[in-house]
């Protein structure tokens, strides 16, 4: 049997002895009076058993009962049939509460991995291949080709002409002048003629120029004259000329390239990573209350 049942065992006894207790008291109070009353018989609870973890070591308080109760029963009442009430009694309950607590802490951890190593290399790789060789050579090629000749001759072309004739001739050209004539006139006054004077008058004369007048007409004249006369001909002629001919032929030839190799091997590499762990711990929190002795 645990500590905690133990401790349960025992605030039954002493619940118990405490109802027989007042109910003697209650009894004797009542004896003078009445018959004695029924009297309530008092039953504990029954007792929880709190099993704690395995790994856990629970050492609880040594148990503690006070009882609050008067010093002396109060008597009942002279009725006939009635009769006091009994005092209850309060006792303190202690009990304990199972509190989890959950704590997160890291840890190293060494593991071993496998880390691929990749290592790039060049190696000589060689191939042929066909390479083109271009000649060129010239041969001769004979065509026949017209080619054009060009002649020219003159020809007689007898043409009319309009040749101009100049002829010059005199005309007489008639023209109205104006000729001024001076004359003097008397000047009369009060007394008769005072005097002369003079008054020019232009009198119109008619003069003859004679005047070159010139004329000019067309006769026409047979003229010959050389007009060229240019004719074409072809002639076949026969030319030779130089062909370019090309020529290719292949020659094998060996090359060497670098080709690049690429190689993975694994490499064992030790790493240290943080590993979260999570520990629960229980703890107990004692609670009191108070409750009715015997209850």
């Amino acid at each position: 049997m645990s500590r905690i049942q133990r401790l349960g065992v025992s605030a039954f006894f002493v619940t118990g002895l405490m109802c027989c207790v007042q109910s003697v008291q209650a009894c004797n109070c009542a004896s003078g009076v009445a018959a004695a009353a029924p009297t309530a018989a008092y039953y504990a609870p029954a007792t929880t058993a709190y099993y704690a973890p395995a790994a856990t070591a629970y050492y609880a308080p040594a148990a503690t009962t006070d009882y609050y109760a008067p010093a002396a029963p109060a008597c009942c009442a002279p009725a006939p049939t009635a009769c006091c009430a009994a005092p209850v009694a309060m006792v303190e309950r202690r009990y304990y509460v199972a509190k989890p607590i959950y704590e997160t802490s890291e840890r190293e951890e060494h593991v071993t991995v496998q880390k691929p190593v990749t290592e790039t290399s060049e190696r000589d790789e060689h191939y042929t291949v066909q390479k083109p060789i271009y000649e060129t050579a010239e041969h001769d090629e004979t065509i026949v080709v017209n080619r054009p000749v060009y002649e020219t001759a003159e020809r007689d072309e007898t043409i009319v002409v309009n040749k101009p004739v100049y002829e010059t001739a005199v005309q007489e050209q008639y023209s109205t002048q104006y000729v001024p004539v001076v004359s003097a006139r008397p000047v009369c006054g009060c007394g008769g003629i005072v005097g002369q004077q003079t008054v020019t008058n232009y009198v119109p004369e008619t003069v003859v120029q004679k005047v070159p007048v010139q004329t000019m007409h067309y006769v026409q004249e047979q003229q010959v004259r050389k007009v060229p006369v240019q004719t074409m001909r072809w002639v076949q002629e026969e030319q030779v000329r130089k062909v370019p001919v090309q020529t290719v032929r292949y020659v094998d030839e060996d090359q060497v390239r670098k080709v690049q190799v690429q190689t993975v091997h694994m490499v064992t590499e030790d790493q240290v990573r943080k590993v979260p762990v999570t520990t629960c711990r229980i703890e107990y929190e004692e609670h009191v209350e108070q409750v009715p002795a015997g209850q």
